[in-house]
């Protein structure tokens, strides 16, 4: 179980690594227009007390965080479509979210040696409120992994938007197939995680890395922060003519 101890501490890392240099949502220029946007504040705090913030930001239909750089994606949750914007190679990509949930639930129906444990999910009774909004607790287990979910519909975050997120974070691990249950319910919630918490055993010690909506402001960003850069290459595939 070595190997998967290793897997799963390196996933959570990964997910938690502070950003680099981002477009601000919190001092725009005054100078570049504006649009009137939903900014929520997500907080990760992992051990040993280190933490930082980055944004969602949401305006009309569309959505991205501020927790990606240099490859980032925009959410269009009306088109239900991501768009995977490269700013090193300057190319965008735009996919069906039902394409992306097909092909990463390809990738998890790859075989997994038995040994492996298998994550199960359990939606549990309990509840507790996150400014103002009602969430439910799901927790997912794997062996000495537990992460713990509060998911709730808050009224300025778009259902689905967190599935969407979730969906087209590609997994890269050979072992991620030991998530494919967990997975199928993910992908279909419509709430937000307004907690998240994953402990994970890592030798004699336990990592621990929590995520927390720290605030729901309404405040005007830059415009360009939720636009697709136009002299950037479009490698979105055409759709094959009617025969």
């Amino acid at each position: 179980m070595k190997r998967l101890a290793i897997f799963l501490a390196v996933a959570v890392c990964v997910s938690c690594k502070p950003a680099q240099q981002q477009p601000s949502a919190n001092k725009p220029a005054a100078a570049e227009p504006q649009v009137r946007a939903t900014v929520v504040t997500i907080r990760t705090t992992t051990t040993p007390d280190k933490s930082f913030d980055h944004t969602i930001v949401i305006a009309g239909d569309r959505a991205r965080s501020t927790g990606e750089h240099e490859t980032w994606r925009l959410f269009d949750t009306k088109a239900d479509t991501v768009t995977y914007v490269d700013d090193a190679e300057k190319t965008i990509r735009t996919e069906a979210l039902a394409s992306i949930v097909k092909t990463r639930g390809a990738t998890l129906a790859a075989a997994l040696p038995a040994h492996f444990p298998r994550a199960k999910l359990a939606r549990t009774k309990e509840r507790k409120t996150f400014l103002g909004a009602n969430a439910q607790q799901l927790v997912i287990e794997s062996g000495a992994y537990r992460r713990e979910l509060w998911l709730g519909e808050h009224p300025q975050i778009p259902r689905g938007l967190f599935a969407m997120m979730h969906a087209s974070d590609t997994p890269s691990s050979p072992l991620a197939p030991m998530m494919r249950a967990v997975d199928e319910v993910l992908v279909r919630e419509r709430g937000f995680p307004l907690s998240d918490r994953t402990e994970v055993p890592l030798g004699n010690d336990k990592l621990v890395v929590e995520r927390t909506v720290t605030g729901i402001v309404q405040r005007e960003v830059p415009e360009t922060l939720l636009a697709l850069p136009k002299d950037y290459k479009d490698l979105t595939p055409k759709p094959k003519p009617a025969q």
